[in-house]
């Protein structure tokens, strides 16, 4: 009788965990399993409310010229983040465009994410589908660009990442229309009103 080697109970382990994973979907995968509270001992936080709230203005009105102000302790004029705020701004109609349609929303967790259900299947063509997604991942890549260029650019603590997530996912909220969709904190998507 022969003994199974390492590698093929790693395989033998491994293959039905990714078949499970492949079948549960993408979107469940990235999900966390608990919730940190933003930590926002690290951030002037009223400045730093006060900057996302700014920021968030701006793309919406399509502002690509935006000057954004350092503020207590929060350095904003990076070329990364002025960057970034050009590129939203520029994206912001057709980003609005895809929210109206409720097949996508504002995460908690600061970035766009994409329902793929049935229904948003149905809508779209596979062409569209692929334009929505190109779309959704510059966005969330500019994001990114902001969130880190606040903390690189400051000079602020790693561990100031999930309140600069938080301030701006509730500045988002604030700015965005009736209508669409949001993740609340504790992960409830919710429609506003």
């Amino acid at each position: 009788m022969n003994a199974l080697s390492p590698r093929s109970r790693v395989v033998r382990i491994a293959a039905p965990l990714l078949a499970l994973l492949m079948a549960l979907g993408c979107s469940t995968v990235v999900r966390p399993f608990v919730h940190i509270k933003p930590d926002y001992s690290e951030v002037p936080e009223d400045a730093l409310r006060e900057a996302a709230l700014e920021i968030e203005k701006a793309v919406q009105a399509g502002k690509r010229d935006a000057q954004i102000a350092d503020r207590a302790g929060l350095v904003l004029d990076a070329e990364s983040i002025r960057q970034a705020i050009r590129t939203r701004a520029a994206r912001a109609e057709l980003l609005n465009e895809f929210l109206d349609t409720g097949h996508v929303y504002e995460g908690n967790r600061g970035l766009v994410v994409i329902l793929r259900t049935k229904a948003y299947k149905e809508a779209t063509t596979r062409r569209q589908r692929d334009r929505n997604a190109l779309l959704v991942m510059g966005e969330n890549n500019n994001r990114w660009a902001i969130y880190e260029g606040l903390i690189k650019a400051g000079d602020l603590s790693p561990k100031s990442l999930s309140a600069i997530q938080d301030a701006f996912r509730q500045a988002r909220a604030q700015c965005m229309k009736t209508g669409q969709k949001y993740e609340e904190a504790a992960g409830e998507i919710v429609v506003k009103r």
